[in-house]
C-alpha cells in the first residue's frame, strides 16, 4: 500500500476483519458489498498517494 499510514492500515485491518467474519456467518451479499467498498478505498488511497506531489 502507497499510503504508509499506520492508522489507516489498522482501520483496513479491522474491517477487513469484519468482512471475514461475515463471509463466515453466510451473510454473502454484505460481505460483498465490504468488499466492494474496501477495495474502492485502498485504490483510492493508492492513486492519490501516487499523483500526489512528493516536493513539499
Amino acid at each position: 500500500m502507497a499510503s504508509g499510514s499506520k492508522a489507516f492500515s489498522v482501520f483496513m485491518l479491522i474491517f477487513y476483519a469484519i468482512l471475514l467474519y461475515f463471509v463466515f456467518a453466510d451473510k454473502n451479499m454484505i460481505a460483498m458489498y465490504m468488499m466492494a467498498i474496501g477495495m474502492f478505498i485502498e485504490a483510492l488511497v493508492n492513486c492519490v498517494c501516487t499523483f500526489r506531489s512528493k516536493t513539499k
